[in-house]
């Protein structure tokens, strides 16, 4: 007896053939890969249950919209790493006049992002009396909001560092939607390798805003300690690079869960007969 077939339009994930109408024991006629590969990289029974919504559907979007903006709204801190490295280093010709008009463009940048932000928080996200969207609501828009206000000041590592608290805001009231939106994504499921924990993602700021700030106040009353500065440098730098890896992780799950909301995986039954 012949084993269950196809009965859909389903792509090879190697090739992109279309497998209507072969048997799911088969190989992909294109490619030679086995058919139950695609299968089990299209089909995801785990989410076959779980509820559906439009409210579901505004909450990734309103989540996906906060990660964007924590993203670019790291852009805060360009214009005064790219003026000292403008002004301390002896940069080639060519490569000058590309950092200055990063320097310029980095504030809009900035401020688009906590934009993006507080729309996705303040009006994207449905309005549900749940402690976890009043809590994202209050808590990341008052974060992005506050973000907005320093990046529309002058540049400055001060301004900098006075962000790094609504990160850390912004950061903690994403947490609990995100983890919602974890069932629905078996991408996300199974990247742990691509997650970053809130403890991480806050420490990280935490430490950035503390070797920022005895790098910055040395550097202003005692200069002549060139190596504690130049340890509390690297250290901030270091931090704030591993912040920002883990802001991009998040806008990868966000992205991965978006996705699995708004086009769910077929089911099972509606693929094979």
């Amino acid at each position: 007896m012949s084993g269950p077939t196809i009965r859909t339009q389903i792509a090879c994930t190697k090739c992109g053939y279309d497998l209507e109408g072969l048997e799911a024991q088969a190989k992909c006629p294109e490619c030679a890969q086995d058919i139950m590969v695609t299968l089990a990289a299209r089909l995801d029974p785990a989410t076959e249950s779980l509820a559906r919504s439009r409210a579901l559907v505004r909450v990734a979007w309103g989540v996906y919209l906060a990660c964007l903006g924590s993203v670019l709204g790291c852009a805060v801190a360009a214009p005064p790493i790219l003026g000292f490295a403008l002004d301390s280093v002896a940069l080639p010709a060519w490569l000058a006049p590309g950092l200055r008009s990063a320097q310029s463009i980095a504030p809009f940048i900035a401020v688009a992002g906590t934009l993006a932000g507080l729309i996705g928080l303040v009006f994207v996200l449905p309005w549900e009396r749940r402690r976890a969207m009043i809590r994202a609501r209050v808590i990341g828009g008052a974060g992005f909001a506050g973000w907005g206000v320093i990046a529309l000041t002058t540049p400055s590592f001060d301004a900098a560092l006075g962000s790094l608290g609504a990160i850390a805001a912004v950061v903690a009231a994403l947490t609990p939607l995100l983890r919602e939106l974890v069932p629905y994504s078996r991408m996300y499921r199974s990247a742990r390798h691509a997650t970053q924990t809130t403890r991480d993602l806050v420490i990280a700021a935490g430490v950035t805003l503390g070797a920022g700030a005895v790098a910055l106040s040395l550097s202003r009353t005692a200069p002549g300690n060139r190596e504690v500065i130049l340890l509390a440098t690297v250290g901030a730098y270091g931090s704030a690079m591993f912040l920002l890896v883990g802001l991009c992780y998040r806008l990868a799950n966000a992205h991965w869960a978006l996705r699995s909301v708004r086009r769910p995986p077929p089911k099972v039954d509606e693929v094979l007969r």
